[in-house]
């Protein structure tokens, strides 16, 4: 038992050593892939490091719907999109306010219109196939509309390296940050299991948000390193792959029943933190401190009604 222990445990420490230098190679990546193009740093957050960062949701709640379990994965969609924003925005912004370009609230608007569509599907507590590849053909179009307005591949600067080795690199960190996210939570869960702690403390301070992970990784790290536009722009881009694809995914595979809960309860939460951040950005481009403070309270109350 004394081996199993100890590697588990270096499990964990490698898991964490793996998010961390993954997302410090990541974050960097990202940098340099946005002056490659010559496109902000918010887009390429946006659409790749969002793609990279959602890959737990997409698999757990895939894996989950093939299962039959297909509300978990409606309730990892929406629970991650609202983590994303009152845990992960709400730290990154109280250690330090978030100045963003102005592009920014125009796509957090997007990530609510979107929301209201996945919530309006909710009315019959049933999301069909056929909804759930609209949400799907959704995405596709958004990354179309991108693309035409704001990227041109041939427009890539000189002097500024290789972009598609940049975004290889790009995509490699994210692996890596996602294997190192994977090996915390499920180490974590086992020693908190070994040393007796309530299931219930462990869902809600690992597994809930263990999915989660990457973003909160890659986008304190870009906090740190002061590139908010990264930081802001993998959580709106990530709550817009979690509404659309993760949703959209799982009800393909299965048709989602929509627990009463989420639909009363967790969905107009999730709008309301939406709406906050939309309009702090809306104002002044920006999340400040005593935004983080109202976001922070509300993903607390949240888990406080939820379990408590």
């Amino acid at each position: 038992m004394a081996i199993g222990y100890i590697v588990t445990f270096g499990l964990f420490v490698l898991g964490l050593a793996m998010l961390i230098k993954g997302s410090d190679l990541f974050v960097e990546a990202a940098t340099r892939v946005a002056k490659g193009f010559g496109v902000s740093e918010f887009l390429i957050a946006l659409v790749l490091a969002s793609i990279a960062t959602t890959l737990p949701e997409v698999t757990t709640s895939a894996i989950a719907a093939y299962r039959g379990f297909s509300d978990i994965a409606l309730g990892n969609a929406i629970g991650s999109a609202l983590a994303n924003i009152g845990l992960i925005l709400g730290v990154s912004s109280l250690i330090m306010p978030l100045n963003v370009d102005k592009i920014a609230w125009k796509n957090s608007l997007f990530m609510i219109v979107v929301t209201l569509y996945a919530w309006f599907l909710m009315r019959d507590l049933l999301i069909s196939r056929v909804e759930g590849f609209s949400l799907i053909l959704i995405y596709v179009g958004f990354l179309y509309y991108l693309y035409k307005k704001h990227i041109t591949f041939e427009e890539a600067k000189e002097g500024k390296g290789n972009p598609k080795k940049e975004i290889a690199i790009l995509f490699a960190s994210g692996l890596i940050v996602v294997i190192g996210a994977r090996l915390v939570v499920d180490s974590a869960v086992k020693i908190a299991t070994a040393l007796g702690v309530p299931k219930v403390v462990i869902g809600l301070t690992l597994v809930s948000i263990g999915t989660s992970l990457p973003e909160f990784a890659n986008s304190l790290t870009a906090t740190l390193k002061k590139i908010p536009n990264i930081s802001v722009g993998n959580v709106v881009g990530a709550n817009i792959l979690d509404i659309l694809m993760v949703i959209g995914i799982a009800a393909l595979i299965r048709p989602i029943k929509v627990d009463h809960t989420i639909y009363t309860f967790s969905a107009p939460l999730t709008l309301l933190v939406m709406g906050i951040l939309a309009i702090s950005l809306r104002l002044n481009n920006r999340v400040g401190r005593k935004t983080s403070v109202v976001l922070l309270v509300l993903y607390a109350y949240f888990i406080y009604a939820l379990y408590f």
